[in-house]
């Protein structure tokens, strides 16, 4: 008697959506390491200079806002539980922050490739 697993279509739209975003499993390459071949084309330098600076700016913001939570949820004195989550809260801004940050060199790096092409 065979046993069938069935998952539900949510759970299929997760694996491969985790599957197209992971560098590691995605066979085209992350805009990072696109950068890296020598043939790049102006416009796909110009597409990574885009992704990142989105990227950049995206994390960016959602570090900024958590900050801002952390900062009223600290006012509130709730107890304990209220100073955890604030510490967790920006820690994570932090980590986006510095995720952030590297989007931004990368950002910058596409952006030398294109001026190095624009330049003869």
């Amino acid at each position: 008697m065979a046993t069938h697993t069935v998952f539900p279509n949510w759970s299929l739209s997760l694996v491969m959506l985790v599957g197209c975003g992971t560098p590691g499993l995605n066979t085209n390459g992350t805009p990072a390491e696109t950068a890296s071949k020598p043939n790049s084309s102006p416009e796909e330098i110009t597409h990574r200079f885009d992704y990142w600076h989105e990227e950049a700016t995206e994390l960016h913001d959602m570090a900024a806002r958590r900050e801002r939570e952390a900062d009223v949820l600290s006012k509130r004195n709730d107890g304990a539980s209220t100073e955890e989550l604030v510490t967790r809260m920006r820690t994570l801004a932090k980590q986006l922050h510095a995720a952030a940050e590297y989007a931004d060199e990368q950002a910058q790096e596409a952006q030398g490739q294109v001026m190095q092409g624009i330049t003869p």
